[in-house]
């Protein structure tokens, strides 16, 4: 038997009305409860009843426990927190499958001991909803800010800032670094003879290509019309060479389709690492870029290294 009972002679006179608490319980047009410190329901509205597809007088005398093992242990830490006299925080609840907010208060005797508590629910749904929405539209809005629309990699910008943060903790933590300057040969012929759309086409495919040859941790972004940068962290001249050579061979072998035909395409690739005068990435760039031009004026379709 539950350890508590209704007083009938609780009630509240309006005019010749009398009400009762359970019939204010009963209308009122929210989601109430009230739990004693067993974490048994004595009172709940309707709207409450309503929420958890229960009969009336369903939940009274039951448990939270009964439903909830987590909702238990949170009303045995409201009672904890009430007897130090402090304010218990609002938690979110999910029942059938919506979001309610919970906000709790004591109800205490005269000597200030809290015998029972009062919970209010209110249905956040539609604001967790909009919340997940706007948080993916800001995630979505991040990546168009971040990546170059035609291959999704990082745009210049976004490479530059990515790069000396990661210069920045190589200094710090004296590892070493490299970069890669990679060019597609005779680009411009590929558009001329297949129209940009293949152009275009190519150009994705070819960073697909990189980026599938490359680590997770490497840093890579379109930095020009056909020119593709990749920063190599922790990585020595002789593992930059190995890895720029493997994808040099990898876009070779490869067939790429411009607008329906198959085509060979073959990239020129530069490559620059750590000196103790690299600051930035701009630093780097040059020699890099350097490189990169001199293989391709050594006859294109290798790597160079400054």
């Amino acid at each position: 038997m539950a350890s508590y009972e209704m007083d009938k002679k609780n009630l509240i006179k309006v005019g010749n009305e009398i009400i009762t608490l359970k019939k204010l319980f009963e209308v009122i047009p929210v989601s109430v409860v009230l739990i004693n410190r067993k974490g048994e329901h004595i009172l709940d509205s309707k709207v409450l009843l309503d929420i958890n597809n229960s009969e009336p007088h369903a939940l009274v005398r039951h448990k939270v426990a009964e439903l909830s093992k987590e909702d238990a242990n949170i009303i045995e830490r409201d009672f904890g927190l009430f007897d130090q006299n402090k304010t218990v925080p609002a938690h979110d609840l999910a029942i059938n499958n919506k979001t309610y907010k919970v906000v709790v208060a004591p109800l205490r005797n005269d000597s200030g001991y809290a015998f029972a508590e009062l919970a209010v629910l209110t249905d956040i749904t539609e604001n967790k909803n909009t919340e997940h929405r706007l948080a993916k539209l800001n995630e979505q809005l991040k990546q168009l800010a971040s990546r170059d629309g035609l291959t999704q990699l990082l745009n210049w910008y976004s490479y530059n800032d990515i790069c000396n943060k990661m210069i920045g903790l190589a200094r710090r933590e004296n590892t070493s670094f490299s970069v890669m300057f990679i060019d597609i040969d005779h680009f411009k012929k590929v558009n001329d003879t297949y129209g940009h759309a293949a152009g275009d086409t190519v150009l994705r495919e070819v960073a697909d290509c990189i980026v599938e040859n490359c680590r997770k941790t490497d840093i890579i972004g379109r930095v020009g019309g056909e020119e593709i940068a990749v920063y190599l962290p922790q990585t020595d001249c002789h593992d930059a060479i190995t890895l720029a050579e493997k994808i040099r061979i990898y876009i070779e072998k490869e067939k790429f389709d411009a607008e329906g035909t198959l085509i060979n395409i073959t990239v020129s690739i530069g490559i620059s690492n750590d000196k103790p005068y690299y600051q930035t990435i701009a630093d780097i760039k040059k020699d890099a870029d350097a490189a990169m031009y001199m293989a391709k004026s050594n006859g294109r379709n290798r790597i160079e290294h400054l």
